[in-house]
Protein backbone atom coordinates (compact mmCIF):
# COMPACT_ATOMS: atom_id res chain seq x y z
CA UNK A 1 0.00 0.00 0.00
CA UNK A 2 1.18 3.40 -0.68
CA UNK A 3 0.35 7.22 -0.53
CA UNK A 4 0.66 9.74 -2.60
CA UNK A 5 1.85 13.84 -1.06
CA UNK A 6 3.64 16.76 -2.45
CA UNK A 7 7.06 16.70 -0.12
CA UNK A 8 8.94 19.68 0.39
CA UNK A 9 12.46 20.69 -0.59
CA UNK A 10 14.97 18.80 1.93
CA UNK A 11 18.47 20.47 2.51
CA UNK A 12 21.16 17.99 3.45
CA UNK A 13 25.33 17.13 3.40
CA UNK A 14 26.53 13.94 2.45
CA UNK A 15 28.30 12.08 -0.40
CA UNK A 16 27.41 11.38 -4.49
CA UNK A 17 29.07 7.83 -5.28
CA UNK A 18 28.95 6.09 -8.30
CA UNK A 19 28.89 1.94 -8.22
CA UNK A 20 27.07 -0.70 -7.59
CA UNK A 21 24.58 0.35 -4.32
CA UNK A 22 24.84 -2.57 -2.66
CA UNK A 23 28.46 -1.65 -2.00
CA UNK A 24 28.08 2.10 -2.72
CA UNK A 25 25.34 2.95 0.07
CA UNK A 26 26.97 1.20 3.13
CA UNK A 27 30.31 2.57 1.87
CA UNK A 28 28.55 5.86 1.79
CA UNK A 29 26.80 6.22 5.46
CA UNK A 30 29.97 5.05 7.10
CA UNK A 31 31.79 7.79 5.49
CA UNK A 32 28.48 10.21 6.45
CA UNK A 33 28.15 9.42 9.64
CA UNK A 34 32.28 9.76 10.66
CA UNK A 35 32.15 12.94 8.95
CA UNK A 36 28.78 14.21 10.94
CA UNK A 37 30.11 12.90 14.33
CA UNK A 38 33.62 14.58 13.36
CA UNK A 39 31.32 18.00 13.01
CA UNK A 40 28.90 16.93 15.60
CA UNK A 41 25.85 16.87 13.33
CA UNK A 42 23.25 14.41 13.56
CA UNK A 43 20.14 14.17 11.50
CA UNK A 44 17.70 12.08 9.55
CA UNK A 45 19.51 10.13 7.02
CA UNK A 46 18.37 9.51 3.54
CA UNK A 47 19.72 7.62 0.30
CA UNK A 48 18.58 9.35 -3.22
CA UNK A 49 18.46 7.04 -6.02
CA UNK A 50 19.88 7.91 -9.81
CA UNK A 51 19.13 5.59 -12.63
CA UNK A 52 16.98 2.46 -13.21
CA UNK A 53 18.66 -0.56 -12.02
CA UNK A 54 17.08 -2.97 -14.72
CA UNK A 55 18.78 -0.81 -17.35
CA UNK A 56 21.67 1.03 -16.08
CA UNK A 57 24.85 -1.35 -15.32
CA UNK A 58 25.39 -1.83 -11.57
CA UNK A 59 29.29 0.22 -12.23
CA UNK A 60 27.53 3.42 -13.80
CA UNK A 61 24.35 3.68 -10.98
CA UNK A 62 24.46 7.11 -8.74
CA UNK A 63 23.81 7.32 -5.41
CA UNK A 64 23.68 9.94 -2.61
CA UNK A 65 24.00 9.03 1.15
CA UNK A 66 23.16 12.07 2.99
CA UNK A 67 21.93 13.99 6.11
CA UNK A 68 19.25 16.32 6.32
CA UNK A 69 20.56 20.26 7.87
CA UNK A 70 18.50 23.00 8.89
CA UNK A 71 17.67 25.32 5.54
CA UNK A 72 20.43 27.90 7.49
CA UNK A 73 23.30 25.44 7.55
CA UNK A 74 26.45 26.41 5.93
CA UNK A 75 28.94 23.43 5.03
CA UNK A 76 31.91 24.49 6.44
CA UNK A 77 35.21 25.67 4.87
CA UNK A 78 36.74 22.77 6.17
CA UNK A 79 34.46 20.04 5.75
CA UNK A 80 36.74 17.80 4.01
CA UNK A 81 37.08 15.86 0.33
CA UNK A 82 33.92 14.56 -1.07
CA UNK A 83 31.34 15.86 1.20
CA UNK A 84 28.95 18.22 -0.62
CA UNK A 85 25.54 20.50 0.31
CA UNK A 86 22.35 19.34 -1.73
CA UNK A 87 18.93 19.68 -1.69
CA UNK A 88 16.19 16.84 -2.30
CA UNK A 89 13.61 18.26 -4.84
CA UNK A 90 10.54 19.41 -3.69
CA UNK A 91 8.05 17.06 -5.69
CA UNK A 92 4.66 14.94 -5.64
CA UNK A 93 6.22 11.12 -4.82
CA UNK A 94 4.23 8.18 -3.79
CA UNK A 95 5.35 6.84 -0.70
CA UNK A 96 5.81 3.41 1.14
CA UNK A 97 6.51 2.21 4.05
CA UNK A 98 8.66 -0.87 4.33
CA UNK A 99 10.42 -3.47 6.89
CA UNK A 100 13.89 -4.60 5.36
CA UNK A 101 15.49 -7.68 6.82
CA UNK A 102 18.46 -9.65 5.35
CA UNK A 103 19.25 -6.21 2.91
CA UNK A 104 16.66 -7.45 1.34
CA UNK A 105 16.31 -3.79 0.23
CA UNK A 106 15.32 -4.25 -3.47
CA UNK A 107 12.52 -6.22 -3.26
CA UNK A 108 11.18 -3.71 -1.12
CA UNK A 109 11.68 -1.10 -3.78
CA UNK A 110 9.95 -3.52 -6.34
CA UNK A 111 7.38 -4.42 -4.40
CA UNK A 112 6.74 -0.64 -4.61
CA UNK A 113 6.93 -0.11 -7.59
CA UNK A 114 4.15 -2.93 -8.98
CA UNK A 115 1.46 -1.60 -6.40
CA UNK A 116 1.73 1.72 -8.33
CA UNK A 117 2.14 0.14 -11.60
CA UNK A 118 -1.07 -1.62 -10.76
CA UNK A 119 -2.91 0.97 -9.06
CA UNK A 120 -2.30 2.43 -12.70
CA UNK A 121 -3.39 5.89 -11.24
CA UNK A 122 -0.36 7.65 -11.54
CA UNK A 123 2.92 7.46 -13.80
CA UNK A 124 6.70 7.48 -12.62
CA UNK A 125 8.54 10.28 -14.18
CA UNK A 126 12.20 8.82 -13.84
CA UNK A 127 13.46 11.58 -11.55
CA UNK A 128 15.10 10.28 -8.55
CA UNK A 129 13.58 8.09 -5.76
CA UNK A 130 15.07 7.74 -2.32
CA UNK A 131 14.78 6.54 1.14
CA UNK A 132 14.31 7.57 4.61
CA UNK A 133 15.45 5.34 7.74
CA UNK A 134 13.09 5.32 10.24
CA UNK A 135 15.29 2.81 12.26
CA UNK A 136 19.40 2.02 12.19
CA UNK A 137 18.91 -1.38 11.37
CA UNK A 138 23.16 -1.87 11.15
CA UNK A 139 23.02 -3.93 14.21
CA UNK A 140 19.72 -5.67 14.21
CA UNK A 141 20.27 -6.01 10.59
CA UNK A 142 16.37 -5.22 10.29
CA UNK A 143 15.64 -1.32 9.02
CA UNK A 144 12.22 0.65 8.83
CA UNK A 145 11.94 2.51 5.87
CA UNK A 146 9.88 4.85 4.22
CA UNK A 147 10.35 4.97 -0.18
CA UNK A 148 9.70 7.81 -2.02
CA UNK A 149 9.29 7.46 -5.79
CA UNK A 150 8.29 10.90 -7.83
CA UNK A 151 5.08 10.38 -9.58
CA UNK A 152 2.93 12.12 -11.95
CA UNK A 153 -0.83 11.58 -12.18
CA UNK A 154 -1.97 9.48 -15.45
CA UNK A 155 -3.87 12.02 -17.80
CA UNK A 156 -6.89 10.46 -19.23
Amino acid sequence: MFTVQQIAARKVVGFHLTGPWEEKVPQGFEQLISWAISHQLHGELFAVYYGDPAVVPAEQLRCDTVMAVSDDFVLPDDAGDGIRQMTIAEDLYAIGLATVENNAFFEAWETLFDQIDVDGGYQFTGKPCYERYLSDGSQSGVWQLEMLIPVKPVEE
